[in-house]
């Protein structure tokens, strides 16, 4: 399943702890606090997990959030870029058609 996972986290002990988790899961950073990769459904439900985990954490304030978003490969296809472009090819085994 492809996904993106993006955070918002004042902490900086719990930003590292998720971006190491992130990448310990094999998703790549697309932007500061933004990773995307495709990871098999089991995976999905441990990286939800050690979010949660994470997130339980005393230093974790109201207004930190960890967003998991599923998207499938016709939704990517659709996806609108402005600036940099972001090529899905150089982050899943399988092509990716990106208009932009």
């Amino acid at each position: 399943m492809l996904l993106w996972l993006i955070y918002d986290i004042t902490d900086n002990s719990l930003r590292y702890r998720v971006c190491e988790t992130c990448k310990d899961f094999g998703l790549f950073r697309v932007q500061k606090s933004v990773f995307f990769g495709e990871l098999e459904a089991d995976k999905t439900d441990s990286i939800l997990d050690k979010m949660e985990d994470i997130m339980k954490d005393e230093n974790k304030t109201e207004h930190d959030s960890v967003l998991i978003l599923p998207v499938c490969r016709s939704c990517l296809s659709k996806m609108f870029v402005t600036g940099r472009m972001f090529d899905a090819g150089l982050y899943t085994d399988q092509e990716c058609v990106i208009l932009g």
